[in-house]
């Protein structure tokens, strides 16, 4: 979308074409930044609309622009930072209540899930290219289908010839969808890769067809939601999960109970340098949810949801049934510690232990949400060996590393 970092060109405020001021329009870590000297007059904190022309790029609209920078001298400059920047080759764009039914979103964290790697074989001096990958999801629930697709393309020049893999999402609704429905259907789709495989991206980029002209109109917005995500949870491939996709996607996108359940998980999923204890609490609130909303339980005490999933947390745990109800009671005194104020319990988890803890009920989540979508055996005891490798192995080896020397 911006591939380069400096670009130059003017701007100006709707309705008043004929006062436009050059501007530079820097892309750097990913937010755009417009420098220039234009300015409304008088102290404002932002300017909703700032129209330009800019070599390169064409015809920009940018929304909700910020002024992140002031200074005042013989020349007044300004640093706009706009959170939506449209571009279009032929007109500005009116987004007050833009539709369309048509877009589509290129994210390189596809191109790591599906990992389709084309190789060299030297014996016979011949590149050996990997089919494309498409795969195409209706949901008629929503009327709305979506094409997840890997496609190589190519560079050819005097010096080298390169190959690149590009992962896209093509999203084509029956009916006109505003763009905030649009962010939304990627979103999911975002949440749901995050769920799959631990891994989500800065999109690449993100265009819609206008329904006017038929032109493809590029939109850019900063994803601050999923910005060093990564964290460890099941990590499945594509290869492995793709023909469990489409009931996974369809939950996804129609039950309001996998949504909720994928918006709690991802608070510990996308989290960056959460507490122990905050992430124990978090992972308390998306067990109890899931059971909650999938169980139908006329007990909705702690203890009782744990004993309901008794198989699944004692095979990845590996802990005996003779010992489960101690750990299920100490289990709910350190919950009852850390959500109730309860300080005067004893025998509580520790810190360090909150942290396996929480993995543990989270891959428990997991695995029954894959459960009540009826995702084949052989994925769920990959789920298992996961939550067994992470709670048991990690656990082990993390707790000799972090051993004070200080402590007895």
């Amino acid at each position: 979308m911006f591939k380069e970092n400096k670009y130059y060109g003017e701007v100006w405020f709707v309705s008043q074409e004929d006062f436009k001021c050059f501007c530079i329009l820097t892309f750097t870590n990913g937010e755009v930044l417009l420098e220039t000297n234009l300015s409304y007059g008088k102290p404002v904190f932002k300017h909703q609309i700032i129209l330009g022309h800019f070599t390169g790029l064409g015809h920009l609209t940018f929304i909700d622009c910020k002024i992140k920078y002031n200074e005042n001298g013989i020349i007044e400059t300004n640093i706009y930072q706009p959170k939506y920047s449209f571009i279009s080759a032929s007109h500005h764009v009116e987004t007050q209540g833009l539709k369309f039914k048509k877009f589509q979103i290129s994210n390189d964290a596809i191109v790591d899930w599906i990992h389709q790697m084309h190789w060299y074989n030297f014996t016979e001096d011949k590149l050996i290219k990997k089919d494309d990958v498409s795969q195409v999801f209706n949901i008629s629930e929503i009327g709305l289908s979506i094409e997840l697709k890997q496609s190589t393309s190519s560079n050819l020049g005097h010096k080298e010839f390169k190959l690149i893999n590009n992962g896209y999402l093509n999203f084509e609704s029956e009916n006109e969808i505003l763009l905030l429905d649009a962010f939304e259907y990627y979103k999911t789709f975002q949440k749901l890769l995050q769920f799959l495989s631990a891994n989500t991206k800065q999109f690449t980029f993100f265009s819609y067809q206008c329904l006017t002209c038929g032109e493809w109109i590029s939109v850019y917005y900063k994803e601050d939601r999923f910005e060093k995500s990564g964290s460890s949870y099941i990590h499945l491939s594509y290869n492995e999960i793709s023909e469990e996709l489409p009931i996974l996607i369809k939950n996804a996108y129609t039950s309001d109970e996998f949504k909720f359940c994928l918006d709690k998980l991802m608070e510990n999923l996308l989290g960056i340098k959460l507490s122990h204890s905050r992430r124990f609490t978090n992972s308390i609130s998306t067990f109890e949810a899931f059971n909650k909303l999938f169980k139908n339980q006329k007990n909705t005490k702690l203890t009782n949801y744990l004993n309901s999933n008794i198989e699944n947390i004692m095979a990845m745990s590996k802990i005996d049934e003779s010992e489960f109800y101690d750990f299920a009671s100490k289990l709910v005194r350190s919950r009852d510690y850390h959500v109730h104020s309860n300080l005067k319990n004893n025998n509580i988890f520790s810190d360090f232990e909150l942290l396996y803890i929480s993995f543990l009920l989270d891959y428990t989540v997991g695995l029954g949400l894959m459960e009540q979508m009826n995702i084949s055996k052989k994925i769920l005891d990959k789920i298992i060996n996961r939550g067994q490798s992470v709670f048991i192995d990690m656990q082990k080896t993390n707790r000799i590393l972090n051993q004070d020397p200080l402590m007895n």
